[in-house]
């Protein structure tokens, strides 16, 4: 008990995430000091006959999640523990706060201020910042580590890669209002060599980089009914530090205004990004065409996720008629790579997608899908012949009607869908195993009793997938109830149970057995829940042997898994 009670300790103090921002202006007649929030426990169980356990048999947590109030501003934190606690060497903390007066807001602690998404966006700061919103004009910036150190260390199973302290600053100025804005951004991130120890392992070790990004964005809105949206920027990438610094290039001398913003050397990259969409809303149509490119090697520190060497047009479209009865949606991309023409090879993708939506009347409602992608490899520094070369088309049509009718005691709904999905894969070599279609069809029926509370839902489900001559069919039907029940409706109740039969060619290859069962009970402040899920697939049964490989679900197994919770809310 003692040994939770430390946990519990530890999740408060250092395991907690607290941040806020709060205007400062009502701090009269707010309470000093309030608390709030909900703490909880709960376990799960689970069982199975696989040869590799995919979970382990039983798990357990303690969690909060709370929220002191001080003069009005609020200081939300959390903690989890549970049996893998044990394992980390140093809990995760963070804590930030952003009190804001009027049109200023300072930063101070873990933060995060958006930038644009070409130059700082997605990650987080431990430093200070401010935003100042005064009339048409908007400024921002930040100075903080970006990354912490992290050094070598090899003893665990799974090796930590390590990693330099990083420090950068940003900055954004703009002016405008809605009909037209203009922003002009910047951006420095510098790694500290000396923040790691001498790391054993030089072939990975990570290289010490810095990064200067200029960028600047607009919007623009015009006629009522156009806008037009763009962001562009240009990078400055140090691949590695370690390089003597250059004052020039050949013949050629680096501006002094470059040196300024990050010292250029050998292993310098300098490249562009940008990306731009013209928007046209009117009443009843809307349409959008996009447009965007980042060079092979643009890369800004402030941008972790963001992909290069990718250009990509896109496009939607989309309206209602007959008084909104009937909507129609279309859109479509097409992007490609080797933008520098350097790669092996050019893989270009083209997707679509059409949805139509009807609604007849009350009760009718009509949806239809239809959805195609297309994956090419072409030729580049290297020239592919069709067995080598990806080239796959797939294409998805889906209809979904449903039909709802109800009155004071009763809602009956019947819902449909019928989908089915081609992949053609037109590489002679790979089309036998990769190539394929599947066929769903599916309907269900509830009925809810609006007055007891209580509902019956059933359904029948059918499926067959195919590969060149080889046909895998499952049938299945499933059938389950809800209901709330006690005075005040507090304890909830959901079950299902379905059977699926499955044959193969005629054969049959084993048939599936599911359950499930949710509960949850609430009495003031407490609250209680119980769940558990049961799916039998009994063994296949094939012959010959060697179709194995093309049924997907090839094995016996059992699972039982259940869990119980309890949560209590103040």
């Amino acid at each position: 008990m003692n040994r939770l009670l430390l946990y519990m300790a530890w999740g408060f103090l250092l395991c907690a995430r607290p941040v806020f921002g709060q205007s400062l202006e009502n701090l009269k007649g707010q309470k000093p000091f309030t608390l709030s929030g909900s703490i909880g426990t709960g376990a799960n169980f689970y069982t199975s006959n696989e040869a590799y356990k995919t979970r382990d048999p039983f798990s357990w947590n303690l969690y909060g999640n709370l929220t002191a109030r001080i003069y009005g501003i609020d200081l939300p934190f959390s903690f989890v523990v549970n049996q893998y606690s044990r394992s980390y060497s140093a809990p995760f903390s963070q804590f930030g706060i952003s009190p804001t007066y009027k049109w200023a807001t300072l930063h101070l602690g873990h933060r995060n201020i958006s930038l644009s998404p070409l130059v700082f966006d997605g990650q987080s700061f431990l430093g200070a910042g401010m935003e100042l919103r005064p009339g048409k004009w908007e400024f921002a910036g930040f100075y903080g580590r970006l990354n912490k150190a992290i050094s070598e260390d090899t003893t665990y199973d799974h090796r930590i890669e390590p990693q330099y302290s990083r420090m950068g600053y940003g900055a954004k100025i703009g002016f405008g209002k809605e009909k037209g804005k203009i922003n002009f951004h910047f951006f420095h991130a510098r790694d500290d060599e000396g923040s790691v120890p001498a790391i054993t392992d030089s072939l990975n070790a990570p290289l010490p980089r810095e990064n200067a990004v200029l960028g600047t964005s607009w919007t623009l809105r015009f006629f009522k009914v156009f806008s037009f949206d763009g962001h562009l920027a240009v990078s400055l990438l140090n691949r590695d530090m370690r390089y003597g610094v250059l004052d020039s290039i050949g013949s050629y001398e680096v501006p002094g205004f470059v040196r300024r913003l990050s010292p250029v050397n050998e292993s310098t990259v300098f490249s562009y990004s940008g990306r731009t969409q013209l928007v046209l809303n009117l009443q009843k149509f809307n349409a959008l065409a996009g447009y965007q490119r980042i060079q092979p090697d643009y890369i800004s520190l402030g941008t972790p996720y963001t992909i290069n060497d990718l250009e990509t047009f896109s496009g939607n479209m989309g309206g209602s008629l007959f008084r909104g009865h009937l909507s129609i949606q279309a859109s479509g991309s097409a992007q490609h790579n080797n933008l520098g023409q350097a790669l092996a090879t050019e893989l270009h993708a083209r997707s679509a997608n059409l949805s139509v939506n009807a609604n007849l009347n009350t009760h009718w409602n009509v949806n239809l899908n239809i959805n195609g992608a297309h994956v090419l490899q072409k030729d580049g520094q290297l020239e592919l012949n069709d067995s080598l070369r990806m080239n796959q088309l797939m294409l998805s049509y889906s209809l979904s009607p449903s039909y709802l009718t109800s009155s004071v005691t009763r809602q009956h709904v019947v819902s449909g869908n019928i989908s089915y999905t081609d992949l053609d894969d037109r590489n002679p070599v790979t089309s036998t195993q990769a190539a394929g279609n599947n066929l769903n069809i599916s309907a269900n029926y509830s009925l809810q009793f609006l007055q007891s509370f209580r509902g019956v839902q059933a359904g029948l489900n059918y499926s067959i997938y195919g590969q060149q001559d080889y046909r895998y069919h499952s049938t299945g039907v499933h059938a389950g109830g809800n209901a709330q029940l006690l005075k005040d409706h507090q304890l909830n109740m959901q079950g299902d149970v379905g059977y699926y039969f499955n044959r193969s060619d005629g054969e049959t290859v084993g048939n599936n057995i599911t359950f499930s069962l949710n509960s949850s009970y609430t009495v003031k402040k407490h609250s209680f829940s119980l769940y558990s899920s049961y799916i039998i697939t009994p063994p296949v049964n094939l012959n010959p042997l060697d179709k194995v490989n093309r049924v997907p679900y090839a094995v016996g197994s059992r699972n039982l898994s259940a869990g119980i919770s309890y949560g209590y809310h103040f």
